[in-house]
């Protein structure tokens, strides 16, 4: 029999992983819309956010291993949205960079994909949402 904090939790990760399914479900759909797959998006949000930016970097910021971000970069390079540059002090180092059309395509697909990321949680307050921002900020 579970206690009733491991029942608690156990409804939590599973509202949780929900939620997270449907905000996944929402982006996949708009970036359908865009030719490109949600991690290329999300490659692309972290180039766009953090400037020229390790390969390595990229895959701790967005979760997923070395050789899938490899794969990532690759296919965005064949588009023309990102360029690999070797660093002068550590040429092990490769960074990614957004091309002119990169930064172009993302600055024409964010407006509406942040409309769309906020009308998932217009169920609840600013206030709300500040606390639940905070709480998740303490279980990561």
């Amino acid at each position: 029999m579970q206690s009733q904090k491991a029942e608690t939790a156990l409804q939590l990760w599973d509202r949780l992983a929900k939620v997270h399914d449907k905000f996944r479900k929402v982006q996949a759909k708009q970036m359908f819309g865009e030719k490109l797959t949600a991690p290329q998006f999300c490659v692309l949000e972290v180039i766009y956010k953090l400037g020229p930016v390790p390969l390595k970097k990229i895959s701790e910021e967005t979760m997923v291993t070395g050789a899938n971000i490899t794969c990532v970069v690759d296919n965005l390079e064949e588009m023309g949205f990102v360029k690999r540059v070797h660093s002068k002090e550590d040429r092990r180092v490769i960074t990614a960079e957004l091309t002119n059309s990169g930064k172009s395509k993302l600055e024409k697909i964010l407006p509406a994909y942040y409309e769309n990321i906020a009308s998932l949680v217009t169920k609840i307050s600013d206030n709300e949402q500040k606390q639940f921002n905070n709480i998740l900020g303490k279980l990561m």
